[in-house]
């Protein structure tokens, strides 16, 4: 098997399949009350876990950079993977709870070893980047983070307007890369958003892990034609009411389609 680690992400104690691939990651470890028993916590050797309340589970990324070694890093979410099916229609599903057989994690192995870069399935949100972000968050945000791109990487103001004049994103700050290709992203990435907390006065919860989930869309629009890229869909997990009120809601309002769209643009709802 390849040397291919799949971290997620938890913030909360979680239950985690047992998988050769699956490696169970605590995040903001510095700022909670307790080590969760048979994880991986982001707070050791060098780390940013205590910037978990803006970074999220960057925290974990950046600590994966800087002590793990590995030939494939992942990130999921303690209720987002990714799953085994480049034919999907939709780009994720909802299921109760990780069945890793039902997935086809057995696939999973083989498929990784042929590409760079795996990123979750593109979802159409029928406006753009930009415009859905500013229907969400603060608008200002991502125009300084675009700003600080412009300015520090030049080469790639093509891929920044491509992305985010575009109505296609990548959600969840959920990929996988080989080693080179994740290493350079964080050595992208993660200067440019220590440039933007120095630039911001009046920081928002999770502002950083925001930008960072529309920046790898860029980095991933900038760097396509040279990698080998696959798209793969999520599979969100729900519980009790929460995943009967998720399933009907994807069956009644497909994901991508113009008819959620429609109806989120109404509500005022992130994507």
């Amino acid at each position: 098997m390849a040397d291919v680690k799949l971290f997620v992400c938890c913030h909360e104690r979680q239950s985690v399949p047992v998988h050769p691939l699956l490696v169970p990651l605590q995040v903001g470890t510095a700022l909670a009350g307790e080590r969760f028993p048979g994880f991986a916590h982001d707070d050791g050797g060098e780390n940013i876990s205590a910037k978990n309340r803006s970074y999220c589970e960057l925290t974990g990324q950046y600590w994966t950079w800087k002590n793990v070694t590995a030939g494939w890093y992942g990130f999921f979410h303690y209720r987002r993977y990714l799953y085994p099916d480049p034919d999907a229609r939709l780009p994720y599903i909802v299921r109760r709870e990780p069945d890793l057989d039902e997935l086809g994690y057995d696939r999973f192995p083989g498929l990784i070893e042929q590409y760079d870069m795996v990123l979750p399935k593109g979802e159409d949100m029928r406006v753009s980047v930009r415009e859905h972000y500013a229907q969400a968050h603060r608008a200002a945000d991502l125009a300084l983070a675009e700003e600080l791109v412009r300015a520090v990487h030049p080469e790639m103001g093509q891929a920044l307007d491509a992305y985010l004049n575009g109505t296609v994103q990548y959600f969840g700050n959920i990929f996988i890369m080989s080693r080179d290709v994740f290493h350079d992203h964080c050595s992208w990435l993660f200067p440019l958003l220590e440039a933007f907390d120095e630039e911001v006065s009046d920081p928002l919860p999770r502002t950083d892990g925001y930008i960072a989930e529309r920046l790898l869309g860029v980095y991933a629009e900038y760097r396509r034609n040279e990698l080998r890229t696959l798209e793969l869909p999520r599979v969100h997990f729900y519980t009790g009411g929460e995943y009967v009120k998720k399933r009907a809601l994807n069956i009644l309002l497909p994901p991508g389609t113009r008819r959620r769209a429609a109806v989120k643009g109404i509500m005022g709802r992130d994507g």
